[in-house]
């Protein structure tokens, strides 16, 4: 499994139950603290969806055989994401029609100070981890791009020595039809030469029967 793709998985989980946690909290709050609520429960379901997309970045990089068990898993994740964020567009339409009619609430400047506060760090915390995530993602594209690099390097290596041999095999090519020629007129002279001895050869014993002849006679 990849390492990257256990942490975002890990830093979903987090995310979203702290998305459920809050939407479970949010019917038995005042008004101000709802509204702080309510954003949080929005930045974690936003990191959630930031988080499934990365995942399935990460799971791209997997050999096909692997992918269909970590694709099955983001639909899922994707899903349980989607029905937060459709628990929270109710959360929020019931908020608005609250405002709408002038509900009025008793404020605790004091609390809402501090659910502010703590929104903020949860806001650092995960712009931490979402730089973190970033500076992994810059970190494998450029692995990737190095290890492309590579390839192409070793492919024109390989294309020139491909090159190479189809020129050594383009003269050796060339040799063998000038071998093949000169053989052909080596064979046609050895031919020649064979008749010319025979020519010889007749005519020599012609001589031959010649001069016995003559003694004869």
């Amino acid at each position: 499994m990849s390492e990257l793709f256990t942490t975002y998985e890990s830093d979903f989980q987090l995310a979203l139950q702290d998305a459920k946690a809050r939407i479970a909290e949010v019917p038995g709050l005042e008004a101000n603290q709802r509204k702080v609520t309510l954003q949080a429960i929005e930045s974690a379901t936003d990191e959630c969806l930031e988080l499934v997309d990365q995942m399935s970045l990460e799971v791209q990089n997997l050999p096909a055989s692997e992918r269909s068990s970590y694709n099955t898993k983001i639909r899922q994740y994707r899903n349980q994401t989607e029905e937060s964020k459709q628990r929270l567009s109710q959360l929020l339409d019931d908020q608005d029609k609250q405002e709408l009619f002038g509900n009025r609430y008793s404020d605790n400047d004091d609390g809402v100070h501090d659910l502010q506060r703590k929104q903020l760090l949860n806001n650092q915390s995960s712009l931490d981890r979402s730089t973190q995530r970033l500076h992994d993602s810059q970190r494998v594209a450029l692995e990737t791009e190095s290890i492309g690099g590579n390839i192409l390097n070793d492919l024109r290596a390989q294309r020139e020595q491909i090159m190479g041999a189809r020129d050594t095999l383009t003269a050796a090519d060339g040799y063998i039809d000038k071998s093949v020629k000169t053989l052909k007129s080596i064979s046609r002279r050895i031919t020649a030469n064979k008749f010319i001895s025979y020519a010889i050869i007749a005519v020599l014993i012609l001589l031959i029967f010649l001069v016995l002849a003559s003694k004869f006679w």
